[in-house]
């Protein structure tokens, strides 16, 4: 999970609504430069011990698709608060998290 959030907001999330689903867990307060630069990206990546080009991203922001993109990352994308347009960089962008679930499903 990639957040710009401050460590304890993302802390408290992952711990109370996510426990034990994420290997890695990079908030605002673990990278000296934040979205929509790569480094939580491509911390994450080198935390998972993964290739950049291997990691999916989910993103509903645009700094975030930003990010993922310049991190060399795949992007897909749900505008939960902002106008499907402003994440038009993304690879894919679904309507809901419906279509989203999906399509991840299918990646198995």
């Amino acid at each position: 999970m990639v957040s710009g959030a401050d460590r304890s907001i993302v802390k408290h999330i992952v711990d109370d609504f996510f426990p034990g689903i994420f290997d890695a867990v990079i908030s605002g307060d673990d990278v000296s430069k934040g979205k929509p630069e790569p480094e939580p990206f491509l911390k994450a990546a080198h935390m998972l011990e993964v290739n950049p080009t291997d990691c999916v991203v989910v993103e509903n922001a645009t700094k975030g698709v930003e990010a993922a993109k310049r991190a060399g990352m795949y992007c897909v994308a749900v505008p939960t608060y902002v106008s499907p347009d402003k994440l038009e960089r993304a690879d894919k962008i679904f309507d809901n998290h419906g279509e989203l679930a999906q399509y991840l499903l299918s990646l198995k």
